[in-house]
């Protein structure tokens, strides 16, 4: 893929990943006006035990299918494509048909052991009828990222959350439910509708890309199994057990509350306003991030098989430079500008007060989206998953040590630790295996003082600006901190490239 093709297909993924993060803030929006905090918390719960479920039935299935696909057109084998992907096609099916199986028929206890909630069993029985049109989709996503076709996917997801959301507002206007656990049901109920939708559209522009990338003769591949024990199951292993410690920190806080003194409502309340709002603003603009940030994969790949070391640096050091320079920027701006967010969301002091303490994880946070794909581009996918498996691990331990003493102040600080510890940890291991150099005055101090002076400049703007609310000061907040910020850094930018190396000679481009 040509630069310019590169920087399309990411503008065009940004665009549909940033559609689909603002519909899912408003669907979040809509969820909570009709459930509450409580509400939120119960739906935030269940899809952490849901989402284990899923780590066990997709987990790197799309990076094993990528890495062989890749290996295969780059090799001069496209007539073994079909063979590759048909393979995982079958492992991913066996596997997700018999964990669908099990979260149905243990969807009772699972509700009463680890939700306290018994009538949330229906929630999990419906969403496992979906795990197998999810890990189909995980399959074809790795071929389609494979041959530079993430369009496909990205459509498809666009796709599916619309239907999700349609549904929902349906159920919730032909019934209204009688309590957080029918709620829970109504948007369980039309997540799944949407995922088996998502898969038909995904298998039509699958069999279509087939025809155009690979010949009709086809031949067996093989070290399709081993290419799957080498490359997913690490990922595997690793992503559930991880999952698993991710499932437990969830279900741990709402019981660690309430030996803190809280009831279960005011529980799952804290628990919703952070895991359920907050977090997700602050997640929201990396959408910018993780298109481009997933194409990386694909194209360092290459350039690792090709021992072409210099540009796997070059790559290197130009996105993280740009990951840190994007959430430096969105670290100021939810300091400065948080409480906006949270009345223009969620119609809630709280949830924009817990984003303005997160903000100085924003930078660290977004880094790592970008770290992590250029990892498992460089074969690292292992050492990934191994600072990702401690990392939860040491959330685990320090929620059940400090949580019940502090309540949710301590979790806060309990971010903050394992964040840091995260990121130094996987940052280390791609300087050290791409050759990346990090500059403090480039890659710390420039977006820094841009972004303060940009934040700094909206809010003198807009301090008289009274008429605004909601979104539409959540709008200009962000355009012109973000017109300042991108004037600032980019003349600051140029004035160093012109500025002379030690050797008195310009600097290149």
């Amino acid at each position: 893929m040509t630069k310019k093709a590169f920087f399309i297909q990411g503008a065009a993924l940004t665009l549909i990943s940033l559609f689909l993060r603002v519909a899912n803030m408003g669907y979040r929006s809509y969820l909570s006006q009709k459930t509450g905090p409580e509400g939120m918390g119960l739906y935030q719960l269940i899809f952490s035990i849901f989402m284990l479920t899923v780590t066990l039935s997709t987990s790197g299935i799309s990076l094993a299918v990528t890495r062989m696909v890749t290996a295969a057109l780059a090799g001069g084998r496209p007539q073994t494509v079909r063979s590759v992907v048909a393979r995982c096609f079958g492992f991913c099916l066996c596997v997700s048909l018999g964990i669908a199986l099990c979260l149905f028929f243990l969807a009772q206890p699972a509700a009463s052991l680890f939700l306290g909630n018994p009538a949330a069993a229906p929630c999990l029985r419906i969403l496992g009828l979906g795990l197998p049109f999810m890990s189909l989709c995980t399959c074809m996503k790795g071929y389609f990222l494979a041959v530079d076709e993430s369009l496909n996917t990205a459509l498809s997801d666009a796709l599916e959350q619309v239907l999700t959301i349609g549904a929902t507002v349906f159920l919730f206007w032909w019934k209204a439910p009688a309590g957080i656990e029918q709620a829970c049901l109504w948007a369980m109920a039309a997540s799944t509708l949407g995922e088996a939708t998502s898969f038909l559209t995904s298998w039509c522009a699958y069999r279509r890309s087939l025809r155009r990338n690979t010949p009709a003769q086809k031949e067996k591949s093989r070290g399709v199994l081993r290419g799957l024990r080498h490359i997913a199951l690490p990922c595997t292993l690793s992503s559930a057990a991880r999952s698993l410690l991710n499932t437990g920190e969830n279900l741990l806080i709402p019981r660690e509350l309430q030996m803190f003194g809280l009831n279960y409502d005011q529980a799952l309340s804290q628990y919703g306003l952070l895991q359920g709002m907050a977090m997700p603003m602050l997640y929201f603009p990396s959408s910018f991030l993780s298109s481009f940030a997933s194409l990386l994969i694909p194209k360092i790949a290459r350039e690792r098989e090709l021992s072409h070391k210099k540009a796997v640096a070059y790559i290197s050091g130009r996105a993280v430079q740009a990951a840190l320079a994007f959430g430096i920027f969105f670290a100021a701006l939810f300091a400065a500008f948080g409480d906006s967010w949270g009345s223009a969301f969620y119609h809630s002091g709280s949830a924009g007060a817990y984003l303005r303490v997160l903000a100085p994880l924003v930078p660290l946070t977004y880094l790592d989206v970008v770290v992590d794909s250029l990892l498992k581009g460089m074969d690292e996918q292992f050492n990934s998953m191994k600072y990702n498996f401690a990392d939860s691990l040491i959330r685990v331990i320090l929620v059940l040590c400090v949580l019940r003493f502090s309540g949710m102040e301590s979790y806060v600080g309990i971010l903050f630790f394992s964040t840091i510890f995260n990121a130094a940890l996987s940052l280390h291991r791609l300087m050290k295996v791409s050759h990346l150099q990090i500059s403090l005055p480039r890659h710390i101090l420039m977006p820094l003082f841009s972004a303060a002076l940009g934040v700094f400049l909206a809010g003198r703007l807009l301090q008289n600006a009274d008429g605004l609310n909601g979104f539409v000061l959540v709008f200009f907040q962000t355009v012109l901190s973000g017109g300042v910020f991108a004037a600032c850094y980019g003349g600051l930018g140029r004035l160093m490239e012109a500025l002379p190396e030690s050797g008195g000679k310009p600097r290149k481009g």
